[in-house]
């Protein structure tokens, strides 16, 4: 089934500069995509579209054969609850602790339960991170900080958790660890889509490949490394 269309979309900015060209892309279902590409090629651009940051300059995007462009604001508020981001700058709230991060994150997803505290601390515990749970994001690294991002996301349960160049700050093993838990999330149902110029991470070809360089897919990604 394809959930997410994107039919000849392209984006430019002004005054001349083409983002995304002429972009048709089906992601289905339960795919597990990596979407890649140089710095520059137009990826996070592409993910902005997904999440309705950014609205074509040409062409069409569909949520389950739904244009984009037909839907209202609430409709788009509705959609983006479907999603899980884990953004390039985290977006943490920096003066509050790890588990205040979480908790504030699955209050405004009204997804509040008797069992919160525990449901936050099994998290942490999956990351190795409960020991960190009362210190500030300020505090920690930025691989830590890289990882609440990613805990904040899952715990919300997204039907699709789109991932934008999630491990910058991390070391090889803890980019393993992650790909691994990410694979179990993708067996659980989810649609993943990840953002990445990594080599570790395309050289384990967790999904199906997709590759732009500037602005454009390129259609014969094995013969273009």
């Amino acid at each position: 089934m394809v959930l997410i269309r994107f039919e000849n979309l392209t984006k430019i900015y002004p005054p001349y500069y083409k983002a995304l060209i002429n972009i048709n892309l089906d992601i289905n279902k339960g795919d597990f995509l990596l979407l890649t590409g140089p710095t520059g090629a137009g990826k996070t651009t592409l993910l902005k579209h997904i999440y309705a940051e950014e609205r074509p300059t040409e062409g069409e995007l569909y949520w389950e054969g739904i244009p984009y462009s037909q839907m209202s604001y609430s409709e788009i508020i509705e959609l983006r609850k479907k999603l899980g981001i884990v953004f390039q700058d985290h977006k943490l709230f920096f003066d509050l602790t790890v588990y205040e991060n979480l908790r504030i994150s699955l209050v405004l997803a009204k997804k509040v339960s008797f069992n919160l505290k525990l449901k936050i601390y099994e998290w942490l515990e999956k990351f190795n991170l409960a020991h960190k749970a009362r210190k500030k994001v300020k505090e920690l690294s930025g691989g830590e900080q890289q990882k609440i991002g990613l805990i904040r996301a899952l715990m919300r349960d997204p039907e699709v958790l789109i991932l934008d160049e999630p491990t910058g700050n991390l070391d090889p093993h803890s980019i393993g660890e992650i790909i691994e838990l990410l694979k179990k999330v993708h067996q659980e149902g989810k649609t993943i889509i990840i953002s990445t110029h990594d080599p570790t991470i395309i050289s384990k070809k967790p999904g199906k490949i997709v590759m732009l360089n500037q602005g454009a897919l390129v259609k014969d990604v094995d013969n273009y490394w």
